[in-house]
């Protein structure tokens, strides 16, 4: 009786006031994550040299993505408890990040369709040329590489800790709160709203780095806020319905990696590139085909833990009751 009792006050010293209060703990981790992506960065960059920065970019990028590292290996799970409580191996088992199975349903997923999204950004930079005459894509492989922009190194720190951060730990939040409609919703909006912290990043770098910031810089922010609306839409559906948090580091991974080998157009109108890459490229359009490839999947290959959400499954929840009507 007494083992009893011990067990069950261990288990709520483990649950945190956090994890109990979503909205809460949400605030607190988005503040915490700017606070990780911008300050490493920051004080690297005040104490060294500045030729000694701009040469070995690569120690910039490993600090950022190892300070990163830090809030969500240690201070998240020990220090905040989120999102369901003090443990580590219930961390990881929450934000869904061990789960593999199905390998070949959940890795496939998340190749195809990114592959998907990247060649719908392809099709868009190229629609874009045709609208002007002097424009053209150019193909330079060397950009994967580039330290100066994101590369297939820099994108690992957004594809793992955003996912963990949006998918894994905020979506897992709403749903204690709300339906999955609702909160696959709320994750898409706060996702893009998120981004629009790149304008103070832009503005610390102008300060500090002097680059150039202006009212074009606001805007293409603000129109990546969009993309990414429907972006983050999708991967938090691919989220549920894969029971697992590796295709979407998978897709948003190579979606980031990618992006600047199939999306990189010279001499356009930027204000026509980025609406038809909002709409074509990596907005709407792919958002709309991956997430009816997800559901078509779940249909066809089955598991326990496949859930139905509202609006997003209505026509196979349809189907499947005319189904199950007809074998009565």
């Amino acid at each position: 009786m007494d083992s009893t009792k011990k067990r069950v006050k261990r288990n709520k010293q483990k649950i945190s006031w956090l994890s109990e209060h979503p909205w809460m703990g949400i605030i607190i981790l988005l503040f915490l994550y700017i606070l990780f992506i911008l300050l490493p960065g920051l004080i690297y960059a005040f104490f060294v040299n500045p030729t000694f920065y701009s040469t070995h970019l690569y120690v910039a990028h490993l600090i950022d993505f190892f300070g990163v590292a830090i809030l969500f290996i240690i201070i998240v799970p020990f220090v905040l408890g989120l999102p369901n409580g003090r443990e580590f191996v219930g961390y990881t088992q929450s934000i869904r990040i061990v789960n593999f199975k199905p390998v070949f349903r959940t890795i496939v997923l998340g190749l195809i369709t990114a592959i998907i999204i990247l060649s719908c950004m392809l099709l868009a930079t190229y629609l874009t040329t045709l609208t002007s005459p002097t424009g053209q894509v150019i193909f330079d492989p060397s950009l994967l590489i580039d330290p100066t922009t994101i590369n297939i190194y820099t994108a690992l720190r957004p594809g793992i800790w955003e996912e963990v951060a949006f998918r894994g730990i905020i979506l897992v939040l709403l749903l204690k709160l709300y339906s999955k409609r609702t909160s696959i919703i709320l994750n898409g909006i706060l996702f893009g709203g998120f981004h629009l912290t790149n304008i103070l990043a832009a503005l610390l770098s102008a300060l500090f780095f002097e680059t150039e910031f202006n009212n074009e810089t606001i805007f293409q922010i603000l129109f990546q806020v969009i993309y990414t609306t429907f972006l983050g839409i999708f991967l938090a559906y691919l989220f549920i319905k894969s029971n697992s948090l590796i295709p979407c580091i998978i897709v948003h991974y190579l979606v980031d990696a990618f992006s600047t080998l199939v999306g990189f157009a010279v001499n356009v109108n930027i204000w026509l590139f980025l609406t038809i890459m909002t709409i074509i490229g990596i907005g709407i359009l792919p958002a709309k085909i991956n997430i009816l490839l997800v559901r078509f999947s779940c249909y066809t290959w089955p598991q326990p833990f496949d859930e139905q959400v509202k609006s997003f499954d209505t026509f196979l929840a349809r189907k499947s009751k005319k189904s199950k009507m007809k074998d009565k």
